[in-house]
């Protein structure tokens, strides 16, 4: 009779593997909608070479300054060095140099003497890849001129310079010794996701070029404020709800407001050496407002007052919700090595954010604020004189996560914990809340989707407490990695942009959003679940996990009658490890499961899946 029971018992848990109780009568929690961020800065080429129109790299001539070692590389990640992104052209005499004593924007312009020759540079784009042309679509761009040549050109062509799509001749002869802005569009005849771009002058003369530009004709609103249009609907297939601007880059000497007006200008970034001003804050508020999602971006933590004011006043013409952060991971050195803590920084800090979110405010009172104190529980001391110093100054504060293991949804928990338990404590009537403007990692295969999903899970349970999550970074470039950040949502090459697991993810989790957290839990410690229902208790929602390597039966029971099985929707791979490449960019996606789970339910290896039941 006893092996009998044991084997009935052993049969059960065969055919049931995982049981999952819900009771939807249990609110635990109101899950923020704007939950479902991204985090995007300019590390590994995610906005100048990618999110930025602009096809060219180094478009102002700054690289062939010697080669420059990338600083900041973490330790570990190797340095690579900036080549130079032009190549001479030039026939027969023709002279090609580059002038550190005349220039536009920046340190340096090239200057073209063809003699009775021709002298000419090639761009092939970030990383020589080459730039996407396609057969009878546009391409608009322009560049500033000085001095004067018999003939000026430009051209798309073949890598090799052999075959030339498409040609327009400048009209330059008379620009003299004033920077000219010249415009001009090329229409090319065939398709190639790999030309170059050729600047050629002939009949004699002498002309300087700089800061040129060159753009695919815009389609649509998104193109027009100079965003890769092919990026930006990757970043809207993820169901975004939230947007984050800043980063590591927000702390370059140069990353300054006064550098965001007018024309294009290069500037000495944190992340590379040479990096461009064409695509920053302005054009991102731009983007979110189209996107219509809320946003929050980064400014120098010690602009000026003035600068910071003039941005404000702009603000006001966008209705959305913005939050301003001040800085990016200040006083992150806390403790220098042999020495103490560094009050003085954060108090520094802190003296001068109240300064900038003063006179914002006075300008434009719909902002909302964001501090930058890096989180660090093992300061608490710290933590606490930056909590008195910003309190009543600033709506949120920027708590960053780690997003590289399947169960980091315990660390997140831990460190909001922390957060909200010490605010309160010193008041209990404070107003500050939390926001995760980085989730971070060193990865983008399954392994990060399943981390992101243990951290969305763990941030339903504080509710409207958190503003956000965000996964950094929100791009990247294809096989580009010069500083251990291996982790975009979305990757890209020249001509297409694809959603890596993580991404996927996100999209899932945002488009079966429910308003409402409820009572969930599993009896296989190795199965996770978040369970959400809509106000009116007619839709329930389950985030479920399964991070191993075997099959995962699951039965469901609620605690209330009535709710059938609708729809269910699986991410899943052959190993934590997998990816999607440009070849095969859609071989971790969404699958519909609902035939599956209507008959044996059953949660797949290396697996993110939401399951919907209605009543």
């Amino acid at each position: 009779m006893k092996l009998t029971m044991i084997a009935l018992i052993a049969s059960v848990f065969a055919c049931h593997g995982a049981t999952v109780t819900v009771d939807t009568a249990s609110v635990l929690a109101e899950v923020p909608p704007t939950l479902y961020g991204t985090g995007m800065e300019d590390v590994n080429h995610e906005i100048y070479g990618g999110l930025d129109a602009q096809r060219l790299y180094d478009e102002s001539f700054e690289e062939t300054i010697p080669a420059q070692v990338i600083p900041h590389a973490p330790k570990g990640a190797g340095n690579k060095t900036c080549g130079r992104q032009w190549t001479d052209i030039s026939t027969d005499g023709g002279i090609f140099a580059l002038d550190s004593t005349v220039a536009h924007w920046g340190r340096s312009s090239q200057m073209l003497m063809p003699g009775t020759g021709t002298a000419g540079v090639a761009n092939r784009g970030l990383n020589g890849w080459g730039i996407p042309c396609r057969e009878g679509k546009a391409m608009t761009g322009c560049l500033f001129v000085r001095g004067a040549v018999g003939r000026l050109e430009v051209k798309l062509q073949r890598q090799d310079g052999r075959i030339t799509y498409a040609s327009e001749t400048l009209p330059v002869q008379a620009c003299g010794d004033s920077w000219t802005k010249v415009a001009f569009s090329l229409v090319p005849d065939v398709t190639d996701p790999a030309a170059r771009f050729l600047i050629l002058a002939s009949g004699g003369g002498k002309i300087w070029i700089d800061d040129a530009y060159l753009a695919d004709m815009p389609t649509n609103e998104f193109g027009k404020i100079g965003c890769r249009e092919d990026i930006v609907a990757a970043f809207r297939k993820q169901g975004l709800s939230f947007l984050r601007w800043g980063g590591s880059m927000v702390n370059a000497p140069d990353y300054l407001l006064k550098n965001m007006k007018g024309e294009r200008r290069p500037y000495e970034g944190f992340w590379f050496k040479t990096s461009s001003a064409g695509f920053m804050v302005r054009e991102f508020v731009r983007m979110a407002d189209l996107m219509k999602l809320p946003c929050a971006f980064s400014i120098h933590a010690y602009d000026t007052t003035e600068d910071a004011a003039e941005l404000a006043d702009w603000l006001k013409s966008f209705n959305g919700f913005i939050c301003v952060q001040i800085g990016n991971e200040e006083c992150a050195g806390l403790t220098p090595a042999g020495g103490k803590p560094v009050l003085a920084d954060v108090r520094r800090y802190c003296e001068n954010l109240r300064r900038l979110v003063t006179a914002m405010r006075k300008a434009n009172p719909k902002l909302v604020f964001a501090g930058a104190v890096m989180w660090q529980q093992k300061h608490m001391d710290l933590m606490e004189k930056t909590f008195r110093l910003t309190d009543g100054y600033v709506e949120y504060w920027d708590i960053h996560v780690g997003a590289s293991d399947v169960n980091c949804g315990n660390g997140l928990r831990n460190s909001l914990s922390a957060f909200r338990k010490m605010i309160t404590r010193i008041n209990p009537k404070t107003t500050m809340k939390a926001a995760i403007f980085e989730e971070n990692s060193f990865i983008h295969n399954m392994r990060r989707a399943l981390a992101h999903a243990s951290n969305l899970a763990a941030a339903r349970e504080f509710g409207k407490f958190l503003l956000t999550s965000c996964p950094a970074n929100a791009l990247q470039a294809y096989a580009q990695n010069d500083n251990g950040w291996d982790q975009g949502q979305v990757f890209y090459t020249p001509d297409k942009a694809w959603l890596q697991p993580c991404g996927w993810a996100q999209q899932m989790a945002s488009a079966n959003h429910r308003d409402l957290l409820v009572a969930g839990r599993s009896d296989d410690r190795d199965v996770s679940v978040s369970a959400t229902r809509d106000r009116e208790g007619e839709s329930v929602v389950l985030h479920l996990c399964n991070p191993t390597a075997v099959d995962k039966p699951v039965r469901f029971v609620f605690q209330e009658p009535g709710l059938k099985l609708a729809k269910a929707t699986s991410l899943s791979a052959h190993s934590l490890e997998d990816r999607n490449t440009p070849d095969d960019p859609d071989r971790i996606s969404p699958v519909d499961a609902t035939p599956t789970f209507l008959s044996a339910p059953m949660l797949k290896p290396y697996s993110y899946t939401v399951v919907e039941f209605r009543r």
